[in-house]
């Protein structure tokens, strides 16, 4: 099974020596286009290739006791040089949205204070207090303790991996 790269290249349709791609990096691109084609067309075991440029789809007629459908979908990677783009790491939509989330309240404390707190610091804050009021009533250090390691790692200018 062929895996599909999201918003990169996606494969929809694969049987029998039959291969649909679709990508928007082909999209109004003639001279990517020219290029793939001239390229693709080279290689030993391809019957014949189509594309459209206007929506971006790649249909691939290939001998299968050539060229295996594997090794041809990283071809295509590599020839529309989208090979390092889709096996990058990149965060999904969700973390990106509560990076964007946390930015808008660090931005609103900073202000709010008159830039003498950030987001991080008035959190962190939040656990010292928090911590030192429950090893003050309660000397159960699991939880006091905890709350006063995450402060420290807040604060630390140390990044982590």
């Amino acid at each position: 099974m062929l895996q599909s790269f999201y918003g990169i290249i996606q494969v929809k349709h694969y049987q029998n020596a039959r291969l649909r791609l679709q990508t928007e990096v082909l999209k109004d691109d003639k001279e990517l286009k020219e290029e793939f084609l001239h390229n693709i067309r080279r290689i030993v075991g391809i019957n014949s290739v189509e594309v459209n440029s206007i929506t971006g789809s790649i249909l691939i007629y290939f001998d299968e006791k050539v060229i295996e459908s594997s090794f041809l979908y990283l071809v295509v990677l590599r020839l529309l040089h989208l090979d390092e783009e889709a096996l990058k790491n990149k965060p999904g939509r969700i973390r990106e949205l509560l990076k964007q989330i946390f930015e808008s309240a660090d931005m609103a404390v900073y202000n709010k204070s008159r830039g003498y707190l950030d987001f991080k610091t008035l959190t962190a804050g939040i656990f010292i207090f928090y911590g030192i009021k429950k090893l003050w009533k309660v000397p159960g250090l699991p939880k006091g303790a905890t709350l006063l390691w995450w402060a420290s790692r807040l604060l630390s200018d140390e990044k982590r991996k």
